[in-house]
């Protein structure tokens, strides 16, 4: 009788054998368990449009929906220049854009895939 603290499985792509409490497989990256069935990419972060235009309508002078969206350098000038109050005025153009742009143009456009490095 064999005493495993860690139960383990097949990856469904490359098959080696891979920890059942992963999510991923640490060889192909492919997903497992309930997320594969589900079809839904664990590596893909998906942005909420409606978070992002109350960001920008509430704190775009100090440049917080650019870093929710994930740019880091437009975040950071709207926060170096918050004290002029154009960035105000520059997040409410972007806020606008944002509530007339797509669902889909906006997930094309703002949701990244991480990769993901392994020890």
């Amino acid at each position: 009788m064999k005493n495993s603290a860690h139960p383990c499985s097949q990856c469904t792509e490359c098959s080696p054998k891979i920890d059942l409490n992963l999510v991923t497989c640490p060889q192909c990256h492919a997903a497992q368990g309930l997320e594969a069935l589900a079809g839904v990419n664990p590596c893909v972060h998906i942005k909420n449009q409606k978070l992002a235009i109350w960001f920008s309508f509430i704190f775009g002078g100090f440049g917080l929906h650019k870093f929710y969206l994930g740019q880091y350098l437009k975040g950071s000038l709207y926060l170096m220049f918050s004290w002029t109050l154009v960035p105000m005025i520059v997040s409410w153009v972007d806020a606008f854009r944002t509530m007339k742009m797509s669902p889909f143009n906006f997930e094309q456009r703002y949701s990244r895939k991480v990769t993901r490095h392994y020890i």
